[in-house]
């Protein structure tokens, strides 16, 4: 690898990206006017919209009165304290009867009388703020000069209904004339003073009985750090927003410049000057990639500075000074492994392309395919998680939004870190290793025009079999193994575990590759490796199982014992190993039977793993990979399949050893063995947890660990260097 050769096509293509002014439209000009332009148009529909007057009209009595509801009688809903108190007075009590018994007289008016929602047109059970009334007549049932928002209407007998006991209740009835956003409005503002109209009748009805107030509230609601005015969901929904639209713009940056630094220069006839020229393809391809994602990173960073500058300037008036300065620093440095998961992905797609208008025919499919990623992280109840964590774009979605509510970095989910980025940026290697691949073939490079015919197509996969399976089939296999793990999750929740975990790994496991290879190979034992040979391997794959089980242990042991929240993280879509790790806490008479564990888990779980991951699959990518590639490639896969994050390196490292194995002995015979007795051992330790080590035993288990430690490296490191010139 030459960098000044990477760094000078790298120069030469960003020369020519820059001269470009539709590209520099694109990036530069369209995010710094579209978002100002937006927010400033919505900005004053908003406050348009909202500080227009709502118009209430509340239906008339009989009466024809300002008040609402009428008392018809007059006397409906009064208290008659007020009445008796003067007839009790005597008429010599001169002083009484001038100072105490009107006060009494306002005092039970006050507090014993019904009160009504509306006296004398205007309201009394709270602010009305832009609410503004009308009466209308019973009869008409609309205002003669202006049309209503909403139209209020009461029983006729409210307040008699309110004095006398009896199931039907007094009522009040809301309609809107229209069905739109400005009822919606007059709704919410007129709904407030409808609850403290609604709350001061229920006071007055205890008042009668003689009872207090805080009757019918048992306890309180305390929130202590929250604040009732702030608008905590218009900040919630724009913090959605931001990775929405830096996923959207960053897919866009770099999808435009790799069809036209691929597709484009095919149809220039520069791309066989650039091939013969001394620099090679990784070179070629590494310059290209640099120049997308530098122009993907830029479009996304104008955007961010844009719509981040729009919400400061215009978020204001609803958010107190919009997002914060922390929360777009962390938008930033998201944003380059984004860009550069998406640079990978749209150079490969570019190579493939014959011409600029095919490529632009692929932005849709990879919008269609982006899109559902990214409208997950705007799903309700859809947290950053385990599993979420390997999925491309979401997981860097749902961080993105995790950072920016964090107030504090003390809030910030610094475990996510390394579990967020890493996939990430394995995603963004294989990526590119795909670009580098689809350069170094001709047929890719300078294909002709063909037409698509299903049926001759399915026609000719069926007849012309071929005898192992290819790398485009093994990567199907495991999209369908993926698909249907994740679709079958939600299914069987009432069956015991141990059921539902050997009918997923039957169904969803083993027989799509079983499937795959009767259908697709006319060799379909070869193309599981299902065949018998020397017991060297199996030798081997004992010996180093046994090897492995001290140090692993004590790796995990220590591991969980540092991170006391890890272990609740692994258990994340996995109820077996919820299940498995509770073995221990049971009491020795309560435990399950040990067999129905080492059936399920530890045999029929290696044998349908392996069948379809070191079976069909690692067959079909070393017939387009190197054994060493296409055995970490695997073990990839395989540590993709377990969809938690924190098991990702254990389950990759797991899937080398039996790749290894699996290519040594050109047999799953040997990766079987492997996992079953890994499995098994791990079942028998859980369920011998409360015994302990042995005292004999506690002195020399640091040697003992070290020293399994030491062989079993060598031994791997043994298989790993040995030739490749057996392996099938």
């Amino acid at each position: 690898m030459r960098w000044s050769i990477v760094r000078l096509i790298w120069l030469r293509e960003l020369r020519d990206q820059l001269r470009d002014r539709r590209t520099l439209f694109m990036i530069v000009v369209l995010p710094l006017l579209l978002y100002p332009v937006l927010g400033y148009a919505v900005l004053q529909f908003a406050l348009s919209f909202r500080e227009r007057p709502s118009i209430v009209g509340f239906v008339r009595g009989p009466g024809l009165t300002t008040d609402f509801p009428e008392r018809h009688p007059s006397g409906a809903g009064r208290s008659p304290t007020a009445a008796l108190g003067w007839l009790a007075a005597t008429p010599w009590s001169g002083i009484e009867q001038a100072v105490v018994l009107p006060a009494f007289t306002a005092a039970a008016e006050r507090f014993l009388d019904f009160p009504q929602v509306i006296q004398g047109g205007t309201f009394v059970a709270g602010d009305p703020g832009q609410l503004k009334i009308v009466f209308v007549d019973a009869k008409q049932l609309s205002p003669a000069d202006e049309p209503v928002d909403l139209l209020v209407s009461a029983s006729a007998d409210f307040f008699a209904s309110l004095t006398r006991p009896g199931p039907a209740l007094p009522f009040v009835e809301i309609t809107s004339p229209r069905d739109d956003d400005r009822g919606r409005q007059a709704y919410a503002r007129l709904l407030p003073l409808l609850e403290n109209w609604k709350s001061d009748l229920k006071k007055v009805r205890l008042a009668r009985k003689g009872l207090p107030n805080e009757l019918d509230a048992p306890f309180d609601v305390r929130l202590p750090g929250a604040s009732p005015d702030r608008p905590e969901r218009l900040l919630v929904l724009l913090i959605r927003v931001f990775p929405f639209m830096l996923v959207m713009w960053s897919l866009a940056g770099a999808l435009y410049p790799a069809v036209d630094l691929c597709a484009g220069e095919k149809e220039r006839g520069t791309m066989e000057t650039l091939l013969i020229s001394p620099a090679g393809r990784e070179e070629i391809v590494l310059g290209k990639f640099l120049t997308i994602w530098l122009f993907s990173f830029a479009t996304s960073l104008m955007n961010l500075a844009s719509l981040g500058f729009t919400t400061w300037q215009f978020g204001s008036r609803f958010l107190q000074g919009g997002v914060s300065l922390g929360a777009l620093f962390w938008c930033v440095l998201l944003a380059l492994p984004l860009s550069a998961f998406f640079s990978a992905v749209s150079l490969a797609i570019g190579a493939y392309a014959r011409s600029s208008k095919e490529g632009q025919y692929y932005l849709m499919p990879l919008f269609i395919v982006t899109m559902p990623l990214i409208f997950l992280t705007l799903a309700p109840g859809v947290e950053l998680s385990p599993f979420y964590s390997l999925v491309p774009v979401t997981g860097v979605a749902l961080l993105m939004q995790r950072l920016m509510m964090a107030p504090t970095l003390d809030q910030v989910p610094w475990l996510y870190f390394i579990p967020v980025l890493a996939p990430i940026a394995l995603y963004s290697w294989v990526s590119l290793r795909w670009a580098i691949f689809q350069f170094q073939r001709e047929e890719v490079l300078f294909r002709e025009a063909e037409r698509l015919d299903i049926r001759l197509w399915l026609r000719r996969l069926f007849r012309d079999k071929e005898a192992l399976p290819t790398a485009g089939q093994a990567f199907f296999c495991f999209a369908v193994i993926m698909g249907l793990r994740w679709l079958g999750q939600g299914l069987g929740s009432r069956v015991p575990v141990l059921a539902h975990t050997a009918v997923s790994l039957l169904a969803f496991v083993a027989a799509p590759a079983l499937l795959m290879a009767v259908m697709l190979n006319t060799q379909p034992a070869q193309a599981l490796r299902l065949r018998w040979h020397q017991g060297r391997e199996m030798s081997v794959a004992a010996v180093l199982a046994l090897l492995f089980l001290p140090p692993l242990a004590w790796l995990t042991n220590t591991v969980l014992q540092s991170y006391p929240n890890l272990p609740r993280l692994l258990e994340d879509r996995q109820p077996l190993i919820h299940e498995l790790r509770n073995l221990g806490n049971l009491p020795r008479g309560e435990q399950p039977s040990m067999i129905a564990y080492l059936l399920v888990f530890g045999l029929l779980g290696s044998i349908c793993e392996e069948l379809a991951c070191r079976g069909f699959i690692l067959s079909g990518l070393l017939r387009a990979m190197r054994p060493r590639n296409a055995i970490l490639l695997c073990a990839f896969l395989f540590a993709l399949y377990h969809m938690n994050v924190f098991q990702f390196l254990p389950a990759f490292f797991l899937g080398v050893v039996l790749g290894l194995l699996t290519v040594r002995g050109k047999s799953l015979l040997p990766p079987i063995v492997f996992h079953v007795l890994h499995n098994g051992a791990l079942i028998v330790s859980l369920y011998t947890v409360q015994t302990g080590v042995p005292a004999w035993l506690a002195g020399i288990w640091p040697f003992v660990i070290s020293a399994c430690m030491f062989l079993g490296l060598a031994l791997l490191w043994r298989l790993y260097r040995a030739p490749y010139r057996t392996a099938a």
